[in-house]
């Protein structure tokens, strides 16, 4: 075995202080309230540290601040607030986007891998590496697990050429000429940024941390002899055969020359002189890439090092194509020709996320060029007037090199760990193997044609389009009536007023009042909303939160500014809207999923979106069909029954299992969540017949009190597995995978490890539980029944659930299940929420639900077992709309869990994984932070939501003119996708 890679990292701290994404502001007026919150709130001593660093004009509140909002929320004199910072949105450009280049400054920092909680939080799909997804190993298909250092995964590549075929004399001795070639155990060279500001410091720092890398780094000629001359066995030297001097090349390993006319007489000419050395041809990826890769590989080149845009672009008449495609379309003919194992490919320009690696990879290149984004681990924001400026404004001309180095060295290793869980995932343990393999990853249009095109019928719009439209509110007023005075029977008793935990609410709009006001009471009497409220002669401050908008109230006559007789009330956005909320979890879908927990009443009114999300795609550019006539006068809606039978199977005697509304909550471990909130989700789904999850890290004892409603999961950690516990539920989950974190294995990292938590998981305190990946015993579908038959054989009378990741041979993995004997597959989707994932897997390995659902929903009709197994759907529903819509594409039901957490007011600060947890004490196994909320207060906020979405689901399913949910199971005619013709709907 090869010896394993490893670089030496350690902490850099930064010479500036990072650009915040959130602004802070404290208004005049403090109380001086002896229990401050920004002491006693602010659990990351933000305040307590806090300095003002005169000479860069910060505020270390900025920086250091997670955007937990507790101390805004908390502030008796609501005197703190935060901002999307402008410095910070106005970082990079359309490419290096803002988000990107903090991700590569704390990478550079910490060399740690980044890892999060609450799931993905952008857009669906986007352009170039957006719209690919690595596939991953699953259940059918034997994988191994060298993520964690159980096994070995190789990262080496090779530089040069190399022969077509060996051909050997009668005597067994090697007659083909070998050509020269150099090992790098990772597949990344250090080229030259684009940038303006790379001074002699930056370009030695490059060169060392090269060969801290044990890589090379594309340098000049010139500072080969000079400044980096120290460095020249770990350079590949620019070299212009017409005016260099090719006797400068000596002991230099690597050279590269521009692509030129008769380039062949070049390399012959250096190879000439120097036999033994490498010579790389920098190719423009343009519309001659093709053809000019083609001659070389057939004649003499070595390594083509291709060059696109800084953004990832391709350059002349291909400059509105994406290296992805480009790259492709070389190997792919270099593949046709019988020519592409002879030379290296090499590809510079965009790759600027750990993710660009393997997906190029695949695409066809052996390696990579890293450019800009090692300038942008020393500190460079990728400014966009960058080559106008006289002065950088961070001094990339100042740089200490070793400080510099270390930096880049810290990145990359990063960079490489992250590949190596990506290829773990994929069950691939030579990155060369990766190379080219178109089949192992998956592309948006693919994935769109496959899943949807029968569906739907033909794309008409373009995912840069979508991501500019939102999909509008769906809005049918029949519908609107049902929900906004609908109470769903089953809850109709338990469902109450639940305020929030929070003084200072959040709302889009701020309203203020001047000292003008004469406190007549005439805008309390227009006021809709309770916005306005008159106590005797005074007037209260106004409740900003309840306020839906000058627009809304000026149509129905009732503004509040227009009626006041002073003009002393102003209506505006408020900038703290801004800094809430993502693409998939807008700032209307928390605030309305607050709503809906406060009261249990759909916010039909309430001037926030609580059906769809600003993804682009997916759910949220899907819409129901109503139709124009009534079919609903025979029966109500609160006639339609939500039940769902979970066992579907006639073959093995197993006992009927129905819950009461087609959802029930996911996996979320005790040491992920806090016992309050694991105890909250259990009794609020038993009042509703349906069944909550334990997650993998075991079965606490005040679970014993809802066995009946409980799902015992068991996990490849196998942490706090016990068949006393299998035996006391109607219900047994392994999970194979995750959608958040798919072929990665569950992570608890070592803070939340607390005596409690490790004794549950008989485990060491403090220690980091990483889960492996996969069951090691589970290599086919043999195995994977055994699995089954265990726990039939443990407990007589559970069903089993399997649930497994979107895998590209997910369809085939559910159809093994079946024949394995599971009564419920659960397809959990890649965009699900979870309490700590590498970002990687977030949002790049394994399909989206929205295409496993029909993808797998049709392969079991198909194989005539679709009546006979129950499908489950998770991974991102964040709405009773997305149920529904799930349910249409084919699933029986849903499983939810970011919802719930919404609700108990998380803000998807995504600080879950690690620390003292959660700020707010959902996510927390920090004994004082778990006293934040109680069992109680979270049941009811839990009863509430669950009442406002079986509400919403009965209003859609009467005005479709269905009785029951299971009605609408695969009923794609009933749903229409804006980005599609929709002319193949049908009922499927």
């Amino acid at each position: 075995m090869s010896e394993k890679y490893h670089v030496n990292t350690r902490e850099v701290a930064p010479r500036f202080f990072p650009v915040s994404r959130l602004y802070a502001i404290e208004n005049d007026g403090c109380l001086g309230c002896l229990e401050c919150v920004k002491r006693d709130s602010c659990i990351y001593d933000v305040y307590r540290q806090r300095q003002f660093d005169s000479e860069q004009v910060i505020d270390t509140v900025d920086v250091n601040c997670i955007g937990c909002m507790r101390c805004v929320q908390e502030c008796k004199k609501n005197i703190l607030f935060r901002m999307p910072n402008p410095l910070y949105e106005a970082m990079g450009n359309e490419y290096w986007k803002p988000d990107m280049i903090a991700s590569i400054w704390k990478q550079a920092q910490t060399a740690k891998i980044p890892v999060s909680g609450s799931g993905y939080r952008g857009p669906f799909a986007g352009a170039g590496f957006d719209k690919m997804w690595t596939d991953m190993s699953e259940i059918v298909r034997p994988t191994r697990d060298g993520i964690h250092g159980r096994e070995y995964i190789s990262t080496v590549i090779e530089l040069g050429r190399r022969p077509q075929i060996l051909e050997f004399d009668s005597e067994g001795g090697l007659i083909t000429e070998m050509y020269p070639f150099v090992e790098i155990p990772v597949p990344v060279v250090l080229d030259i940024p684009s940038v303006k500001f790379v001074s002699g410091a930056t370009k030695e720092a490059i060169a060392r941390a090269a060969v801290k890398l044990k890589s090379y780094a594309v340098a000049s000629l010139e500072d080969a002899v000079g400044v980096l001359a120290d460095y020249r066995s770990n350079l590949i030297v620019k070299f212009n055969p017409d005016n260099d001097d090719i006797g400068k090349l000596e002991d230099i390993k690597i050279v590269q020359v521009q692509y030129r006319e008769k380039i062949e007489e070049a390399i012959a000419k250096i190879k000439q002189a120097n036999p033994g050395i490498i010579v790389s041809v920098r190719i423009d990826l343009d519309e001659n890439a093709v053809r000019r890769a083609t001659a070389l590989a057939a004649d003499c080149g070595q390594i083509l090092h291709f060059q696109a845009s800084e953004n990832g672009q391709g350059l002349g008449e291909k400059k509105d194509e994406f290296i992805t495609e480009l790259i492709k379309d070389v190997h792919v003919n270099l593949l046709d020709n019988s020519l592409r194992d002879q030379v290296t490919i090499l590809v510079s320009g965009g790759i600027a996320m750990a993710e660009h690696t393997p997906k190029i990879l695949a695409c066809g290149s052996d390696g990579v060029g890293v450019d800009n984004a090692l300038a942008v681990a020393i500190e460079c924001r990728i400014c966009p007037d960058c080559h106008n400026r006289e002065s950088c404004p961070v001094d990339m001309d100042g740089v200490d090199v070793e400080w510099a180095a270390q930096r880049i060295v810290n990145l990359l290793d990063c960079w490489h760990s992250q590949l190596v869980e990506v290829m773990g995932a994929m069950g691939i343990r030579e990155v060369r193997r990766l190379r080219g393999e178109l089949g192992r990853v998956m592309f948006f249009d693919d994935l769109e044609k496959e899943s949807f095109s029968d569906i739907f019928g033909k794309r008409i719009r373009g995912m840069v389009e979508s991501l500019c439209d939102n999909a509008g509110d769906n809005k049918d007023d029949e519908v609107d009536k049902a929900m906004a005075s609908g109470r769903f029977v089953v809850s109709k008793d338990i469902v109450a007023d639940c305020a929030s935990r929070f003084r200072n609410k959040i709302g889009r709009y701020k309203v203020v009042r001047s000292s003008a006001c004469i406190a007549c009471g005439k805008c309390a009497e227009v006021c809709a909303y309770g916005v306005h409220k008159k106590a005797g002669k005074r007037m209260l401050t106004p409740k900003s939160h309840f306020c839906v908008g000058g627009e809304i109230c000026a149509a129905t006559g009732a503004f509040c500014v227009e009626h006041c007789p002073v003009n002393a009330i102003g209506v505006g956005p408020d900038p703290m809207w801004e800094t809430i909320g993502d693409p998939r979890w807008t700032s209307d879908l928390l605030t309305s999923t607050w709503m809906q927990a406060a009261n249990g009443a759909v916010p039909v009114d309430k001037g926030v979106e609580y059906k769809i999300g600003g993804s682009g795609g997916g759910f949220d550019r899907m819409k129901i069909v109503f139709g124009g006539d009534s079919k609903n006068s025979d029966f109500r809606p609160e006639d339609v029954d939500l039940r769902v039978a979970l066992n579907r199977r006639d073959d093995d005697g197993r006992p009927d299992v129905t819950i009461g509304i087609p959802f029930y909550g996911g996996g979320m471990s005790y040491g992920s969540i806090s016992l309050a909130t694991m105890m909250a989700r259990a009794k609020a789904y038993a009042a509703f017949d349906s069944f909550t999850c334990s997650g993998e890290g075991g079965y606490p004892d005040g679970l014993k009190e809802y066995d009946n409603n409980v799902i015992t999961q068991i996990a490849t950690g196998l942490f706090g597995v016990k068949e006393e516990t299998i035996q006391r539920v109607r219900m047994v989950e392994f999970k194979y995978a995750q959608g958040a974190k798919p072929g990665l294995g569950g992570h608890l990292l070592g803070d939340k490890v607390t005596p409690a938590v490790a004794k549950m998981r008989e485990a060491v305190v403090g220690s980091n539980l990483f889960s492996p990946f996969p069951f090691h015993s589970v290599y086919s579908v043999e195995d994977h029944k055994k699995h089954v038959d265990w726990i039939k054989a443990v407990n007589p009378k559970a069903i089993v659930s399997v649930k497994v990741s979107g895998a590209s041979d997910v369809d085939m993995v559910a159809v093994g299940s079946y024949y394995a004997g599971a009564h419920v597959v659960h397809l959990d989707g890649s965009y699900g929420g979870t309490g700590a994932a590498p970002d990687i897997a977030k949002k790049n390995i394994a399909m989206p639900i929205e295409y496993a659902i029909p993808k797998v929903h049709r392969f079991l009709v198909e194989e005539g077992v679709r009546d006979n197994i129950t499908l489950i759907a998770s991974g991102g529903l964040r709405t009773a709309w997305d149920v529904a819509k799930a349910i249409a594409l084919g699933a029986n039901a849903v499983v939810i869990g970011t919802a719930e957490i919404v609700a108990l007011e998380c803000i998807r600060c995504g600080l879950c994984e690690s620390g003292r947890g959660c700020a707010r004490g959902i996510a927390s196994t920090d004994p004082e932070l778990s006293m934040l909320f109680d069992t109680e207060w979270a049941y009811q906020r839990l009863v509430n939501l669950f009442n406002s979405w079986a509400v919403q689901l009965q209003a859609i399913l009467w005005r479709l003119g269905l009785r029951s949910v299971q009605e609408l199971v695969g009923r794609s005619d009933l749903i229409e996708h804006l980005d599609y013709d929709n002319k193949s709907n049908q009922i499927k």
